[in-house]
């Protein structure tokens, strides 16, 4: 009678294994995306407009990555936080909020989101909150 031989091979899941030449290629597209030197979405020229209860006031912002945020028209500050993260936008400064009739100056803060030409955001004050729009010139 013959008798049964078993072999022992260890069980392997080839599905989950990527092949090398995939990981190569994966590491070399991250390299070359590193090296490239993509402008922030938010960087440019706006034509911005912040919306009081009473009232609308118009500016613009010029956003440049190594600049930072430079503002023109009537409420111009010196921003001591800037940051672009993707479409994202946020920056700090130390001003007289345009809702304080007293003029007093407060820190305001502003977080935004960019969307193709046009972006949105709240700029936060102690004496209350503004929306603020944005269009790209």
């Amino acid at each position: 009678m013959p008798k049964d031989h078993y072999q022992i091979v260890p069980y392997t899941n080839t599905r989950h294994k990527a092949p090398m030449h995939r990981i190569l290629l994966a590491i070399l597209l991250t390299l070359l995306l590193a090296a490239c030197d993509i402008p922030y979405v938010a960087e440019g020229s706006w034509d911005v407009v912040y919306v009081l209860p009473d009232r609308e006031i118009h500016a613009t912002w010029h956003i440049d990555e190594d600049a930072g945020l430079r503002m023109e028209g009537m409420l111009v500050m010196t921003i001591d936080e800037f940051e672009l993260a993707g479409s994202r936008m946020s920056w700090s400064a130390d001003a007289p909020s345009p809702l304080d009739s007293a003029g007093e100056t407060q820190r305001m803060n502003f977080n935004g989101t960019v969307n193709g030409n046009r972006f949105a955001g709240t700029l936060y004050t102690q004496s209350g909150n503004l929306t603020v729009n944005g269009s790209r010139r």
